[in-house]
């Protein structure tokens, strides 16, 4: 887990583009990987991704994301590692993410303003498929977090709502019916959808092949 300080940052783009103030927290280094994952599906009998075998992944894709995870199945395994580790464990807000991937300069991409797709894997790197969530670190952010530019879309806690961005206006309620924030690009997305503040959106019911999540942590 990375420190994230608390601060303000520019979220957004173009018209779109405002401060905001974010906490401090923890952010996650890499995506949850599938073999993180399937302790939590161990654990708690979760019904595990629809494209394991026998329940079980790929041993060669052990430190690769997991993915085909709803938002659901996101918020059951933060309240899972809260309850095996004793500390807050939750999805990040829209705002934590972005701020993570931009850093305060408030970078296009999470190494700087220029794409190179020598430091994500997007569909201009003609991978095609997950990598391991450590395969990319010169294009880590200014805080050190990897894989914010492609490699799956993950999961936030955010209702997706209009900006400006106020995590007080209830698109933070974890309860409250609605699609929530995809974040990142994944490798099936061009350059131009894995910029920092390209936001998607989906059912928090369903789950994809190129979907995963990231998780943060409270002070």
């Amino acid at each position: 887990m990375i420190h994230m300080p608390a601060g303000e940052f520019v979220m957004g783009e173009g018209d779109d583009a405002h401060s905001v103030y974010v906490d401090a927290c923890y952010v996650a280094e890499h995506p949850v990987t599938n073999s993180a994952y399937q302790r939590f599906v161990e654990a708690t009998e979760r019904t595990p991704p629809r494209h394991w075998s026998r329940g079980q992944w790929q041993p060669v894709l052990g430190d690769h994301p997991v993915v085909n995870v709803s938002w659901h199945d996101a918020v059951a395994y933060c309240r899972w590692l809260t309850g095996v580790t004793g500390q807050v464990h939750r999805l990040l807000t829209e705002a934590e993410w972005e701020k993570a991937a931009r850093g305060p300069e408030g970078h296009t991409y999470p190494w700087g303003s220029d794409f190179d797709d020598a430091r994500c894997n997007c569909w201009e790197a003609g991978i095609g498929r997950t990598t391991r969530v450590d395969a990319f670190p010169s294009g880590s952010s200014p805080y050190g977090v990897m894989d914010m530019c492609g490699n799956v879309w993950e999961w936030c806690s955010t209702l997706y709502a209009a900006y400006p961005y106020c995590a007080g206006d209830g698109r933070e309620d974890l309860e409250a019916a609605g699609w929530r924030v995809l974040r990142g690009g994944s490798w099936y997305d061009a350059e131009w959808g894995a910029r920092a503040a390209r936001r998607l959106s989906s059912d928090p019911g369903q789950a994809s092949h190129n979907t995963g999540f990231r998780v943060g942590r409270e002070p």
